[in-house]
């Protein structure tokens, strides 16, 4: 990712799209051991590619201004109080510098020129870990991307029904998925800097799972 692009939105958005994957992958399968006809197949997937990603949507809208809510109400309680109390505020700002590894006069110089500066700022990331000049994508559009991402992972099983041979389609389904998990899992270890073979076998292993549980129960019925 380039400069400007936030790395975990769009591991997030990756995870979204593996979800959709999985979760429409588990429906087709289930349906094709219980020997569903085509139609049912094909309006199975679409229902879970739209409910699925409004749902995942409506969910990421209200994690993201829950949020975003604290986190303005934990600004303006500090607002509040360095606006009444700005020594003693400045004073604890130091605590937290020199707790950090600082001598004590350096971490005085350091939370008085930042004081001096943005106090709201420093003591935001100091004390929150929030960094004001970082600017959150607005709750809609984190759900507007997130149901994208979902429906786009969705569409994988929905296009073996489309173009693949009706004799195989469990087993195409099968491989389009793994393939498909494979590419979302190397992005998302790639991403998270996290062990990249490792990442990809637990994520390829739990779509192979879900696919072959839900064949298995769907055969039962």
């Amino acid at each position: 990712c380039g400069p400007g692009i936030d790395r975990g939105r769009v591991r997030e958005h990756v995870v979204d799209a593996n979800d959709g994957i999985i979760a429409s992958a588990g429906i087709v399968e289930g349906l094709l051991g219980a020997g569903a006809s085509s139609t049912i197949l094909l309006a199975a997937s679409v229902a879970a590619m739209i409910g699925g990603g409004i749902a995942l949507g409506g969910m990421r809208y209200s994690e993201a201004a829950d949020e975003r809510d604290a986190q303005q109400a934990t600004l303006e309680a500090e607002r509040r109080r360095i606006d009444l109390t700005p020594a003693e505020e400045e004073a604890e700002l130091a605590e937290l510098y020199q707790e950090r590894g600082l001598s004590p006069q350096l971490a005085r110089a350091v939370a008085a020129e930042l004081s001096a500066g943005d106090a709201l700022a420093a003591h935001a990331e100091a004390e929150y870990g929030i960094v004001l000049r970082d600017r959150p994508a607005p709750p809609w559009a984190t759900a507007v991307l997130a149901g994208l991402a979902f429906g786009i992972g969705a569409g994988v099983p929905l296009l073996v029904i489309l173009v693949g041979p009706s004799a195989w389609r469990a087993v195409t389904t099968i491989l389009a998925v793994v393939a498909a998990l494979s590419l979302t899992a190397l992005v998302i270890a790639s991403l998270g800097g996290t062990n990249i073979p490792r990442t990809m076998f637990r994520t390829v292993s739990i779509g192979v799972a879900t696919m072959l549980l839900t064949y298995i129960g769907g055969s039962l019925l």
